[in-house]
């Protein structure tokens, strides 16, 4: 499926994580939408991960660097980019993580947790954003990792689509 696709299916209750082999060109999204982009060379341990995603999202300098506030701040995109950008709610947000392989590898007991937040916070702008938006996670990875990038997320229960760019 294509990212148009894929987001438009993430809005509704399609899987809200996607996956495709790691392309060297940027990433182009819909109209709109915001997308964010992280290395996931960067997010190794969970202080890391809260870091780049603090810094990739603009969270404020109170970011309490803990699953509460990271929780909340996820859930708050629509507030955190109307106030610096002065833009409209976006009628999707996307974070795209290069190097997904690399997602919590040191700390892969915290896995589960993470994963399992990204349906909440679809459901959480699906259901309770105002106006509603999609919300979806695109991860890529070299080939030869995209197979064990996979089997990591179904292993804990969540649903991942195949993303082309």
């Amino acid at each position: 499926m294509n990212l148009d696709d894929f987001l438009s299916q993430a809005a509704e209750h399609g899987p809200c994580v996607g996956v495709h082999a790691g392309a060297p060109s940027p990433l182009v999204a819909p109209a709109g939408v915001e997308v964010r982009t992280i290395d996931g060379a960067h997010t190794k341990t969970l202080d890391a991960l809260f870091d780049a995603f603090a810094e990739a999202w603009h969270f404020p300098p109170w970011f309490g660097r803990n699953r509460d506030a990271f929780n909340d701040f996820m859930r708050d995109f629509d507030n955190l980019l109307n106030t610096s950008t002065g833009k409209p709610p976006a009628p999707g947000y996307l974070t795209h993580v290069t190097d997904a392989h690399l997602l919590l590898v040191e700390q892969p007991d915290l896995f589960p947790w993470f994963a399992n937040t990204m349906p909440f916070y679809r459901d959480y702008y699906r259901d309770e954003a105002s106006p509603p938006a999609a919300f979806g996670l695109l991860l890529s990875a070299p080939a030869d990792q995209l197979h064990e990038v996979c089997e990591r997320w179904l292993t804990v229960g969540i649903q991942i689509a195949t993303v082309t760019v």
